[in-house]
């Protein structure tokens, strides 16, 4: 006897791949058949699916097409099916499987430029920072200065690729003209990209090298000291305390602590690749 959860399985997978054969003979047809009766939560599950991906890539859709994002979609449903009923967390793997899907081909790029898409999207549903307390910073002995712990604002993520991720996103946006410019070289330079959200929009902006790894290491929960040294490594001549100044006063470093209080908050896990 076939369990419940047995069937449910058999039921979401059925509605996942379209294919209906298992559950022949389990389904109550009344006069509509077991494949069709499936086939309809299954086509509702594609669209939905699709249509999200769809909304949630749009520079992806214009590089590949419609038709070969709805394709690869398809596939991706079937191999990597959402763990959550909310229709946001859709992507979140899809980075992943483009990656395996392309990685050998011309197109590898695709995978960074999903990943930039994604972040675009965690960042505009992150919540809001804390308060930055700088008066109690301003009072901590210098002596414990290298053990604070920064916190970036989690409405931002980092992403580094060797493409020219930047050029090919603002080519690409929906409301770019078709053909409106030369073909980007995706040799044209590697990226170091900020995305953040703003009041009223999402900036992304390429930072320099010590920016960077400076704040790859906030976004890691590393201490000042081991954040200076990973941004001195990248750029030995950063000014550094005016690195910090201006990232706190871009809102980009949100908060502080040290690692003896209330660990930070969970942020976006940023994706780094060198």
């Amino acid at each position: 006897m076939t369990s419940l959860r047995d069937l449910q399985l058999a039921f979401a997978t059925a509605v996942r791949t379209g294919d209906a054969a298992p559950l022949v003979g389990r389904v109550v047809t009344n006069g509509i058949p077991a494949e069709r009766r499936v086939g309809i939560y299954a086509n509702n599950v594609r669209e939905n699916f699709l249509g999200t991906l769809e909304a949630t890539f749009p520079v992806l859709a214009r590089l590949g097409g419609r038709d070969w994002l709805r394709s690869v979609g398809t596939a991706y449903l079937r191999d990597c099916p959402s763990r959550t009923g909310n229709l946001h967390s859709v992507g979140e793997r899809f980075a992943c499987h483009l990656g395996a899907a392309l990685g050998d081909t011309r197109y590898a790029y695709f995978q960074d430029v999903a990943r930039l898409e994604w972040a675009y999207q965690q960042v505009l549903v992150a919540r809001e920072p804390d308060a930055f307390d700088r008066d109690a910073l301003a009072r901590l002995p210098p002596a414990r200065h290298g053990a604070v712990v920064f916190a970036m604002n989690p409405a931002a993520a980092l992403i580094a690729s060797v493409y020219p991720l930047l050029a090919i996103w603002q080519a690409n946006r929906p409301e770019c003209v078709a053909d409106a410019g030369p073909e980007i070289p995706l040799d044209a330079g590697a990226s170091r990209l900020l995305v953040l959200r703003r009041r009223d929009h999402v900036e992304l902006r390429e930072l320099p090298a010590g920016d960077f790894a400076f704040l790859s290491s906030i976004a890691q929960h590393r201490p000042l000291a081991t954040a200076a040294e990973h941004a001195l490594q990248a750029d030995p001549d950063l000014d550094l305390p005016q690195a910090l100044i201006r990232l706190v006063q871009l809102e980009i470093v949100t908060g502080w602590r040290l690692p003896d209080s209330n660990p930070l908050p969970a942020s976006p896990s940023p994706e780094f690749r060198s």
